[in-house]
């Protein structure tokens, strides 16, 4: 146990690295929500989130622990400002947890420790789950309980009994009421129970009372009020098939179902050399006799066969969903490691060295990206820079739906509010911006959230929401056509500076949502005279 304690170590450190990257400032929107919903909640004299887009149950783990640790050791972690420290660590340790079940997985599928070991040493050093466990998102819960629940299938379907089939019931429960769209594993379940039991109808009323009861417990008010729960699912499952929906979708629409994740994992998630190897992996694996059909059916090799399928059935789902968030994939990280891990197993018959050496690149690709977390914010070197060097009184042009530069001691301003996004996109609009930049001073673009959706949605032909006027306003603006001359650019890109030497991989073209929280691209321009 001493291998995979070393590994788990090192998995905490990564996580736990500048978990502070944005000096409290609540940068992150999703975090920022969860962290208001969670501050209105007191156990136990108001449970009700009133808010349902996501589940309740990471609301009250921080809540819960928030008020556990204020009247033990007199903190103030229950309340908004602290909170935000409490529930990024909650992040942390969920994801750590994800790392240590990798490993207990990896064992019964392969039976081999050494497959286990690579398999967590993979997950532990991949960037995108470092990266969200500095986030308090639903989505670094629900991957711990997807990958909960894939461990107690194993052992249900290793030996089924009662307490297992509670275990399943339990982690499919804890997945739903963190994020809904777990949901689409009971059916999975349900196949598994009617498979493994000698009991079948005595265990499925089962599972379905222990799943009915534990998603009221860990989210009693989607029942108690049904009608505002139902309102805001519907909401979240027209998502699935329509990018339009809210502004921040644009960016999703004519992206190509499943390709759009996969090369978001292969050149940012797991970056390209554990992105070879999980490929490997897949390769190795329908290439063994593990997967001859004859070996499936007499029940040999039914852990590789429900490894495959509740993954694959994850993916074939979620995939295809209209808006592609990179972490609405985060529960497929942990087969994608695990299939890079047994890579491994089949470098003994090929070369070794070479697999180790590829899991030195990726140790030292994902070290690369750490040096995020190394730097200061892009939004607060930015707003460092308008307070020097913008006169008090300065009247900046802000764009809508993102955050407003400076973050601080922004009542030293006046803002015009630059409403790109609206629509109809024509004259009228045009005419109401110019008005504002002709008033304005300076104009702030704090991330590429607005100018990258409207340039590709310039064509009217083509998008039923198009932005032929504004697209046009961002190309004259860059090209400094409209009277704005470019003074300031921070960019925090992964890299490493020795010396005079600087090394950067420029991350601009990948999803909006793998740098906008964290590292965004900040451009100032000034008013010429």
């Amino acid at each position: 146990m001493w291998k995979i304690s070393i590994i788990i170590i090192l998995g905490f450190l990564l996580r736990i690295l500048g978990i502070n990257w944005d000096q409290g400032s609540h940068l992150h929107p999703d975090e920022r929500m969860l962290m208001m919903v969670a501050d209105k909640i007191h156990f136990f004299e108001n449970l009700n989130p009133e808010f349902f887009n996501y589940g309740s149950l990471p609301i009250y783990l921080l809540k819960g622990t928030g008020q556990i640790l204020d009247s033990v050791f007199s903190t103030s972690y229950s309340f908004y400002g602290e909170m935000l420290y409490l529930g990024r660590f909650l992040s942390v340790l969920a994801d750590v947890g994800v790392i240590f079940l990798i490993y207990k997985i990896a064992i019964i599928i392969f039976k081999k420790e050494e497959v286990a070991l690579f398999s967590a040493f993979l997950y532990t050093v991949a960037f995108f789950p470092i990266q969200n466990s500095h986030f308090f998102i639903v989505d670094t819960f629900l991957n711990f309980f997807i990958t909960l629940l894939f461990y107690a299938s194993l052992l249900y379907l290793h030996k089924s009994s009662r307490k297992r089939l509670l275990f399943i019931s339990i982690a499919l429960a804890a997945a739903i009421t963190s994020k809904f769209t777990a949901i689409i594993y009971i059916p999975l379940i349900l196949i598994i129970v009617f498979y493994k039991s000698k009991k079948r109808l005595t265990d499925l009323f089962l599972f379905t009372f222990y799943l009915f009861l534990f998603t009221f417990t860990f989210m009693p008010f989607a029942y108690i009020n049904y009608s505002k729960f139902i309102v805001d699912i519907k909401l979240q499952l027209e998502l699935n098939s329509n990018p339009y929906v809210f502004p921040y979708t644009l960016q999703y629409v004519g992206t190509i179902p499943y390709w759009h994740y996969l090369k978001n994992i292969f050149l940012w998630g797991l970056g390209p050399v554990i992105s070879i190897l999980s490929i490997l992996g897949l390769w190795f694996l329908f290439k063994s006799k593990a997967l001859h059909l004859q070996r499936i059916f007499s029940g040999k090799n039914k852990f590789i066969l429900l490894f495959l399928v509740f993954y694959i059935w994850y993916f074939l789902i979620i995939g295809n969903s209209a808006v592609k968030f990179m972490r609405y994939i985060l529960p497929v990280y942990p087969f994608l490691v695990i299939l890079a891990g047994y890579t491994s197993l089949k470098a003994k018959k090929l070369h070794l060295r070479g697999v180790i050496i590829m899991a030195g690149l990726a140790v030292i690709w994902t070290f690369l990206f750490l040096s995020i977390y190394t730097k200061e914010h892009t939004r607060i070197s930015a707003s460092n820079w308008i307070i020097n060097n913008v006169p008090k009184g300065s009247t900046l042009a802000v764009e809508h739906w993102d955050d407003r530069l400076p973050i601080f001691d922004g009542e030293n301003y006046t803002y015009e509010e630059l409403t790109l996004y609206d629509q109809p996109d024509n004259e009228e609009k045009w005419f109401s911006i110019r008005n504002k930049l002709e008033r304005s001073d300076y104009i702030i673009i704090a991330s590429n959230r607005l100018y990258n959706p409207i340039q590709k949605l310039a064509s009217c032909s083509m998008y039923k929401i198009c932005f032929p006027i504004s697209s046009s306003y961002y190309k004259r603006l860059f090209s400094e056509e409209l009277g704005f001359k470019k003074v300031a650019e921070f960019t925090s890109y992964p890299g490493f500076r020795i010396g005079n030497f600087n090394f950067e991989i420029n991350d601009d073209i990948a999803d909006e949502s793998f740098t906008v929280y964290d590292h965004p691209k900040i451009i100032i321009f000034e008013k010429e005279l």
